[in-house]
């Protein structure tokens, strides 16, 4: 299996900055430039008034250098035949076809040695992608670079091609124990709610009635009242007559409250509760709960230390702090995933491709990442390459690729999902041990009554 490397995240803002500026130039390029296109004039008549003079007579490169790392996909490297470095598969695999194919260039592919897409180091220099085109080792960069100001600082961004969501994920939730499932209809508040009143019950009937009686015996009728059964209090005062007239109906009300809520958890199984949003994740950690894995050598720790949100400012410190980083693979990803209190950072697309089912995705979202090429400052034709990007995006073959590569990776999961179908096994004692324990507590309980009323039975007379 080919590794998977992934940095669909980073840290872009999202300002009005990071969108081209709409010019009476680009609305002209945009709109007459296809038009002149797709009727020949742009050959026939050499009509290129929307570039500069500069890029009028400059042809674009006919080979270029392409830094590119292994993402599943995205870029899924492989070998050729001839030993040649190759995207054998992945959305932007045919991406670059097209791409190519419209500028008429040829390419070879180029990963860098430490497989990142760019960082910046104390010193100043970049690892990476980033590093390789800003030093000159590479023309261009795809595999879903992500635009920030401190890496268009040192390199050049066209205008985004993608758009996502950066997101969270944690191990799909378990089954809660079927060995308690009688307990689950109350919270612990409620629980404890009803044990306080069969203790002291007892004791304010002692009190209040004027109907005397043994406190053993007054501890009887209200745990017998709870079991459905009836009381054998007969009072004389309004005042007994408005106590236990405020007892008998609040009792049904909580045993049948717990029996429909019993019924639907046993006809339903409960799941595990798990972090679902950021503001719960960021309270997980500092409760020493929960881990956020982020992938090494991008600017995703960066990201959240410098959001405006404190909560996302927590979690990229506790990043940092206890070196929180995982290599972007998807072998990597998924042990990460199969450990309970433990989040994973990525894009929504990467989580909904590759670990539908098997992960849980955060409700909200850190943040949204746009995705460019990456050309060196210093590259010939830019406009050329934008006027082509626009147009591929303008048409809708990159939604389409994309669209295609989803629909595949989702087939694949529905694949396993009806073979995991096939291996159903007989219900187990396991599978009723809920059921059981709910026999076994009312046979108890049924047997406690019975010792309870042969050892009171003299007062039966009363």
């Amino acid at each position: 299996m080919i590794e998977v490397t992934s940095d669909k995240i980073s840290s872009p803002t999202r300002e009005w900055g990071m969108w081209p500026v709409l010019t009476v130039e680009s609305v002209i390029r945009e709109i007459w430039g296809e038009a002149i296109l797709n009727f020949g004039f742009l050959k026939k008549k050499k009509i290129w008034f929307f570039l500069d003079n500069k890029e009028k007579d400059m042809a674009f490169p006919t080979f270029m250098l392409i830094a590119v790392n292994n993402i599943i996909g995205i870029c899924e490297l492989n070998l050729s035949t001839k030993g040649h470095l190759v995207l054998s598969d992945g959305i932007e695999a045919e991406f670059l076809e097209i791409l190519s194919k419209t500028l008429k260039f040829q390419y070879k592919l180029i990963v860098p040695e430490d497989k990142q897409w760019g960082a910046k180091q104390p010193n100043g220099s970049w690892t990476g992608m980033i590093g390789m085109v800003n030093r000159g080792e590479a023309d261009m960069t795809m595999c879903s670079p992500a635009i920030s100001e401190e890496r268009k600082s040192v390199v050049f961004f066209t205008s985004p091609y993608e758009i996502e969501q950066i997101v969270f994920a944690t191990k799909a939730p378990g089954f809660l124990p079927k060995y308690f499932a009688y307990l689950y209809p109350f919270s612990s508040k409620v629980w404890l709610a009803v044990i306080v009143l069969i203790l002291t019950i007892p004791f304010l009937w002692k009190v209040l009635l004027k109907y005397k009686m043994r406190l053993t015996k007054l501890w009887s009728n209200v745990f017998i009242s709870f079991l459905n059964g009836g009381t054998n209090i007969n009072p004389v005062m309004p005042s007994e007559y408005v106590l236990l007239g405020t007892w008998i109906p609040m009792v049904p009300f909580l045993t049948y409250s717990y029996t429909a809520v019993l019924l639907s958890f046993l006809t339903l199984p409960l799941q595990e509760t798990v972090v679902r949003d950021v503001p719960e994740l960021a309270q997980a950690i500092s409760n020493g709960k929960y881990r956020c894995m982020v992938y090494e050598g991008t600017g995703i720790k960066d990201l959240l230390k410098g959001s405006p949100t404190t909560s996302v400012q927590l979690i990229g410190k506790a990043v940092e702090n206890y070196k929180w980083f995982i290599n972007p693979t998807l072998e990597d990803v998924g042990k990460a995933l199969s450990e309970k209190n433990v989040a994973v950072v990525s894009t929504r697309s990467f989580f909904e491709d590759h670990f539908f089912g098997r992960a849980v995705i955060s409700y909200d979202y850190f943040h949204l990442a746009y995705f460019g090429l990456v050309l060196n400052k210093h590259f010939c034709c830019k406009k050329s390459l934008e006027l082509a990007l626009s147009r591929i995006q303008a048409s809708g073959l990159f939604q389409k690729v994309k669209m295609h590569h989803q629909f595949r990776a989702h087939l694949k999961f529905r694949k396993y999902q009806t073979e995991s179908l096939a291996n159903i096994n007989p219900l187990s004692i396991e599978d009723l041990s809920g059921a059981l324990l709910m026999w076994l507590l009312g046979i108890s309980s049924s047997i406690f009554a019975f010792l309870l009323e042969l050892l009171l039975r003299k007062d039966t007379a009363i």
